[in-house]
């Protein structure tokens, strides 16, 4: 594997971390989440994670669809700007019902990275280093 390809097969890995840093960073801090939003609704917390979820597994399939149209590049630079933002949003957001709608945008976003990510490792590697490539990137994920 050239330098190139070595430096791209990182870059996607570190994406295809940071999306799963998305998937699991709300049950880590579900107890805090519960103790500032709640109001004694003890089920907020599972909505929340549940409409970050939702679109995050369906809109996987609609993204293949934009990954081919768009092309795997443009739809990667949506996924880390459109994640970057939302994350921001996020972090302070003092209303409950506008947290609950962020998340949701964030599971949008967050959906782009593996039909994106793993067209653009399938497309700039070679048959004799995309399973080495996979690997690495499995790895990270």
């Amino acid at each position: 594997m050239d330098s190139r390809t070595f430096r791209l097969v990182i870059l996607l890995s570190v994406a295809h971390a940071l999306v799963h840093v998305f998937e699991l960073s709300m049950p880590s801090v579900e107890r805090e989440i519960a103790t500032i939003y709640d109001d004694g609704k003890s089920e907020y917390t599972g909505w929340l994670s549940f409409w970050f979820r939702v679109p995050w597994g369906l809109g996987a399939l609609f993204v293949g669809m934009l990954v081919d149209k768009f092309g795997a590049r443009v739809m990667l630079t949506i996924y880390f700007v459109g994640c970057a933002a939302c994350c921001f949003l996020i972090s302070g957001q003092p209303s409950s019902d506008m947290l609950t709608c962020l998340m949701f945008v964030l599971g949008c976003f967050a959906s782009i990275y593996h039909p994106a990510g793993l067209a653009l490792l399938s497309l700039k590697t070679t048959p004799e280093n995309r399973p080495h490539a996979l690997g690495i990137h499995g790895v990270f994920g």
